[in-house]
């Protein structure tokens, strides 16, 4: 049963009074280059918005980028995990080539600071210097530093989860501005006493010491790296940040990088949102999941309405996608797909993805060939006419092109590897392996969505070429940075 929140200070006439206010304001003069939205969704599943299937809901500010752009109907996370997922997605690389395979951690772990011994190598203090060392490398060019770089401002808002060490943190990574929680997951809202606020026990999340029910260590809220309070529902919270980094940067081009807290747990939401699903939804947390799908909704709807009126729609390329799959312990939809987060099975990678851009792409496509999170850097920089480094390859693609009529496909072929599941993808057909039971299975997609018919025998020919094709792809990887998923906290003060 749910259990009883205090009442949020945020509001939702708030917002409407800030769209209200910025209505009338000036468009920017004079020509712009475009400016970039990447909306990143934290486990949503396959099937969560309307658009992709969803009949307990109408998500209609996230479907609106599709129906207003482009709804791709194979579009792939480069991992079924969120932190390597995101490292692919900034750098625009398969993250393994830079040894980010792993998760950098699950846990609200304690404030960390680096601490040396007198040669100066990092000390094992209970983890923490394990810990700080994970991250994506300096030697890698993230989206934040390549749009700074060439003259965007920059901000992310929201979930970072891409290295906690000085080297690794936004504000040393390109980002002018950030308002984050640099762990894995955070408290919606931390008034545990609200009557207005539900919260549901769904999955492992809940259970585990100092992962979701917190607000301190990594799961703090920092702006610019200094701890605030916050005492918002985060999700909405993060919604103001974002429309006020617009209103801020409304006459010069901008990069938002918006990775947004929900639906992964903690599931609380505002009991308004709960209230307005059907109330023969028997399966209680389903209705939840659902009602807190509603207030993502809604805060992608109120960045939506500013880049409206301010004028910025029609010339800023947004993206919408999901890191990974739901978990299949959760309500959330992976149909009609096999398997979920952390499991290169369709479930675990394939996502909602859709992008729009009114000045340059027309509403209604729907694309069905293979694209990746990894397509993102590329073709927002080649939106923005900006440099690539030249001096590493790139994974991702422009989609420009594709998107406006150019044959054939952006991808040949797309790998994925995390600990003992491989998988790869050529034209319909997926290779799928599991080093830990030796599995090693062929399916047809086109055919089989569902993963559920092996032609390894029927098939030999293509089951040999792709093995053959994903070992090569393995062999020229460097080792995992590391290992381990969590190193052991000690506990929170």
């Amino acid at each position: 049963m749910p259990m009883p929140f205090r009442k949020t200070a945020l509001l939702l006439g708030a917002c409407l009074a800030v769209g209200a206010a910025s209505a009338t304001a000036a468009k920017p003069a004079g020509p712009q280059r475009p400016n970039v939205v990447v909306i990143v969704t934290d486990d949503m599943g396959y099937g969560d918005p309307s658009l992709y299937g969803n009949r307990l809901i109408e998500t209609r500010n996230i479907d609106s980028i599709g129906r207003e752009g482009v709804m791709f109907t194979d579009g792939y996370a480069s991992a079924p995990l969120c932190s390597p997922s995101r490292a692919g997605l900034v750098t625009g690389r398969y993250q393994q080539r830079f040894g980010f395979e792993q998760q950098i951690s699950n846990g609200a772990f304690p404030e960390l600071r680096e601490v040396r011994e007198e040669d100066g190598s990092l000390a094992p203090v209970q983890g923490e210097a394990e810990f700080l060392r994970r991250g994506v490398p300096a030697s890698e060019k993230n989206i934040g530093e390549i749009f700074r770089s060439q003259g965007y401002r920059t901000a992310v808002i929201g979930k970072w989860h891409l290295g906690n060490g000085p080297e690794f943190l936004p504000n040393n990574r390109g980002f002018d501005h950030s308002f984050v929680f640099y762990g894995n997951t955070s408290l919606q809202s931390k008034n545990l006493s609200d009557p207005d606020m539900l919260s549901f026990k769904v999955d492992y999340h809940d259970e585990l010491p100092l992962v979701a029910w917190s607000r301190e260590g990594l799961n703090a809220v920092r702006k610019n790296g200094q701890i605030v309070n916050v005492e918002d529902f985060l999700l909405f919270r993060f919604r103001d940040e974002a429309v006020q980094f617009i209103e801020d940067n409304k006459n010069k081009p901008f990069l938002l990088y918006l990775p947004l807290n929900a639906p992964q747990p903690p599931l609380q939401v505002p009991s308004t949102y709960f209230e307005r699903l059907r109330a023969d939804i028997r399966n209680i947390h389903a209705r939840a999941y659902n009602a807190l799908l509603l207030a993502e909704d809604d805060a992608v709807g109120a960045v939506l309405d500013k880049l409206k009126s301010t004028g910025l729609d029609r010339n800023t390329i947004v993206f919408f996608v999901s890191d990974n799959g739901s978990a299949v312990s959760r309500p959330g939809r992976n149909v009609p797909f096999s398997g979920g987060k952390t499991s290169t099975l369709e479930g675990g990678i394939r996502v909602p993805y859709m992008i729009r851009w009114p000045a340059q792409l027309p509403a209604g496509q729907v694309y069905r060939k293979p694209v990746s999170l990894l397509d993102i850097l590329p073709t927002a920089a080649a939106a923005a006419g900006l440099a690539l480094p030249r001096d590493r390859a790139l994974d991702g693609v422009n989609l420009l092109p594709y998107l406006k009529g150019a044959g054939g496909a952006p991808h040949d072929i797309l790998y994925w590897k995390l600990g003992a599941e491989s998988a790869v993808r050529m034209d319909r057909w997926k290779l799928w392996l599991n080093t830990r039971t030796g599995a090693a299975k062929l399916f047809d997609l086109e055919r089989d969505p569902a993963e559920a018919n092996d032609l390894s025998a029927s098939e030999p020919a293509v089951f040999t070429d792709l093995k053959a094709r994903y070992d090569a792809w393995n062999a020229a990887l460097p080792p995992r940075a590391w290992t381990t998923v969590s190193p052991a906290p000690r506990k929170l003060k």
